[in-house]
């Protein structure tokens, strides 16, 4: 049996075939102008992944609602946007012959307070431990029948413009918290109706959004979603929970899942060392192979090529999706695939403020992502001086910045 190694081929099941085997999972770039469009720094910054040497590029996620936003500096695809802009990001993104995703989000209750003091949810059950900011945060209201199914067509609008702009797939985002997972978690939804209650109902906006998606885009244009392993959260969407939904959604005929775990209000494993996520997503991976066929991306710690080759190798997985570490090293695709380099490194944690955690990694991988935009390149040791300044050129959203 031949062993499956990163510079792979990967063919999906709606005919497209990736490159290899590595991918660049999505961040928040925060690099939106101020109409929440694309701009000249994003195009860079996308250009210069394509052009490392990565399979699959997925954009940090692109928002299907103005009335809801992770932040105030996200892209938005709604209402009537620009083509053009849209367009040239895609073309800069695609410039390696690489495969870019669009990340499409909507954060329901996660959204800001400055940006919706009520925000929709599938229930109206308010955020808690959110960093400690469950304040930043309005309440939340229970969705209405109309409202959701609004969204789901928000939703597919969204995939249609981003596949006539040029980009060659589409990522749902059902992890972290969003929407999706909101409805997905018996703590988030405790809706009565034909959307809550038991899993097949708390899957079914997830469904048919990206059921929505596939009748707008067609059937050889790659479809994929983010989901969590579990949220880690005592009564919430468990493990076991998630075999099932990938069952649902190999039955759905969806091309990738990408595999994530954990959200903003539960950091458990987001916070972990990359040693301990390394080993629990491998082993979350080795149950999903052996309960679906569905192809599958894994994020989440992966950094020794060796690690990653022998996930390859025992089929446990098909791409290895990566983050914080193309901050670093933007041609990381090319230099994992070719050999060059035995190990991703993130990039260097920020002087007195290891203390925040993934919070001051994120501000991190956000100070490298301001450089790589503006045609530098990122650096190996960075003061504190020049990080606050590139955070402060981007807004001061940034603090609320994921990776």
């Amino acid at each position: 049996m031949t062993t499956t190694q990163l510079s792979d081929l990967l063919t999906l099941p709606c005919g497209a075939v990736l490159p290899n085997r590595v991918a660049k999972a999505a961040m928040s770039e925060h690099l939106a102008s101020k109409r929440q469009e694309p701009t000249r720094a994003l195009n860079e910054l996308y250009r210069r992944w394509a052009e490392g040497g990565t399979g699959l590029v997925i954009t940090g996620n692109v928002m299907v609602d103005r009335q809801h936003l992770e932040a105030k500096t996200n892209v938005v695809l709604a209402d009537a946007p620009d083509l053009a802009r849209f367009t040239e990001w895609a073309a800069a993104g695609t410039s390696g012959g690489n495969h870019l995703f669009m990340q499409l989000n909507h954060p329901g209750r996660q959204t800001p307070r400055h940006v919706n003091p009520t925000p929709m949810a599938p229930s109206a059950v308010a955020p808690v431990n959110l960093f400690r900011r469950a304040s930043a945060f309005g309440h939340p209201r229970a969705m209405t029948e109309r409202e959701i199914e609004d969204t789901v067509a928000a939703f597919a609008r969204a995939a249609a413009v981003a596949q006539r702009a040029g980009f060659t797939g589409v990522q749902v985002h059902g992890a972290h918290g969003y929407l999706v997972s909101q409805f997905l978690s018996p703590l988030t939804n405790q809706r009565t109706d034909g959307w809550g209650g038991s899993l097949e109902n708390r899957a079914r906006f997830g469904r048919a959004v990206l059921g929505e998606i596939r009748r707008a885009v067609g059937s050889a244009f790659p479809v994929a979603i983010k989901l969590n392993s579990a949220d880690f959260q005592r009564g919430g969407f468990s493990e076991d929970e998630s075999i099932r939904v990938l069952h649902m959604l190999q039955a759905d005929g969806v091309d990738l899942v990408e595999i994530s775990g954990g959200s903003y209000e539960s950091r458990v494993m987001l916070d972990k060392p990359q040693s301990q996520r390394e080993a629990f997503f491998l082993e979350y991976a080795r149950k999903a192979r052996a309960a679906v066929d569905i192809p599958l991306m894994v994020t989440g710690g992966f950094r020794s090529r060796a690690i990653m080759e022998e996930a390859l190798a025992s089929r446990a997985l098909d791409v290895v999706g990566l983050a914080r570490p193309f901050t670093h090293n933007p041609n990381l695709g090319r230099d994992l695939t070719t050999g060059r380099i035995s190990r991703a490194e993130d990039p260097p944690p920020m002087p007195g403020l290891s203390r925040l955690g993934g919070t001051s990694e994120a501000m991190m991988s956000v100070a490298q992502m301001a450089l790589l935009s503006k045609g530098k390149d990122p650096v190996r040791g960075v003061g504190l001086r020049a990080v606050f300044s590139a955070l402060l050129q981007e807004g001061t959203s940034l603090l609320r910045g994921k990776g």
